[in-house]
């Protein structure tokens, strides 16, 4: 069955079921940007420009294997197909859907995609930007618990609105650990378990998503740790701002291959040109949320 689904601005039918909110027109009057698919995919790609341990790409195509979930099959920034491998569960294969298909996708329509999670502060977006385990999603629930309207999680989609970078709203969700739903006084019995990997006691939160346009950006923080006790914030200026953003573009190795280097520098220098950016660092040990938390804050208004 063939939903229709409203995400990162664009109009998705699907054949899975996704984590996002309906497209409110009936099916028949659907223009879909983009098609999601069951079907065959490539064996491997006839121009590859890169290769990686489990993805290939080039102009305008990416091929993704996932072993024991799918092949993913991204096309021209407007279809992905998949092929489930025998036995893989649905929740596996959506993970890697909404994840490294889609910020493929996203490349191939010439977006900007950051590996950040976004929420909303007095109408403009903050972004939490930094490499997996950094504590992104963590900072989006905590901030979300205090009342500011959540955006994305991991794969943070940036266009353009009135010529000022913005967010577009992504899938509302967030991807949780144990033990920071504990912190949160959240019961993780009531929550869907992400089930990839071992010993991964990690939990889908779902939010409720009020914010439907882009929200242009005020602010990027990086996050960085260290292995003192030290926490601190520094403020970015001028070229300074650029590398980070650049850095921590989501899965950067795909543009090698799928093209668009150009076009991205220049979508990083107008993000670093048009928004506060800030290296903050906490300690490696201990998660001092609160403690990061207000730090943050503090800043939410310079």
């Amino acid at each position: 069955m063939n939903n229709a689904y409203h995400v990162f601005g664009l109009k998705i039918k699907s054949e899975i079921p996704l984590p996002a909110p309906l497209f409110p027109k009936h099916l028949s009057k659907f223009k879909p940007d983009v098609v999601i698919e069951y079907g065959k995919t490539p064996e491997a790609l006839t121009n590859p420009q890169i290769k990686g341990v489990r993805f290939q790409a080039g102009p305008g195509e990416l091929l993704l294997r996932v072993d024991g979930v799918a092949h993913y099959y991204v096309q021209d920034g407007c279809r992905i197909t998949i092929m489930p491998e025998a036995g893989a569960m649905d929740d596996n294969i959506l993970l890697f859907l909404i994840g490294s298909a889609m910020g493929a996708l996203l490349h191939q329509r010439n977006i900007l995609v950051l590996h950040a999670s976004a929420i909303v502060v007095n109408g403009e977006s903050v972004l939490f930007s930094g490499p997996s385990g950094i504590g992104k999603s963590t900072l989006a629930a905590g901030f979300h618990q205090l009342g500011h309207p959540f955006l994305s999680d991991d794969v943070c989609a940036i266009t353009t609105s009135n010529g000022q970078p913005a967010v577009m709203p992504g899938f509302p969700r967030l991807k949780l650990w144990a033990d920071v739903l504990k912190k949160l006084k959240t019961d993780k019995e009531e929550l869907k378990r992400v089930r990839w990997g071992r010993d991964l006691e990690k939990y889908y939160l779902p939010i409720e998503r009020i914010q439907d346009a882009p929200v242009p950006i005020k602010s990027v923080f990086i996050l960085e740790t260290t292995h003192t006790d030290k926490m601190e914030i520094t403020a970015l200026n001028g070229g300074k701002k650029i590398d980070p953003i650049i850095d921590n573009t989501y899965r950067l190795r795909f543009l090698e291959g799928l093209g668009g280097k150009k076009d991205h520098f220049k979508q990083c220098a107008a993000v670093a040109a048009r928004s506060a950016v800030y290296r903050t660092v906490r300690p490696k040990k201990g998660f001092l949320l609160n403690e990061l938390m207000e730090m943050l804050a503090s800043r939410f208004g310079t």
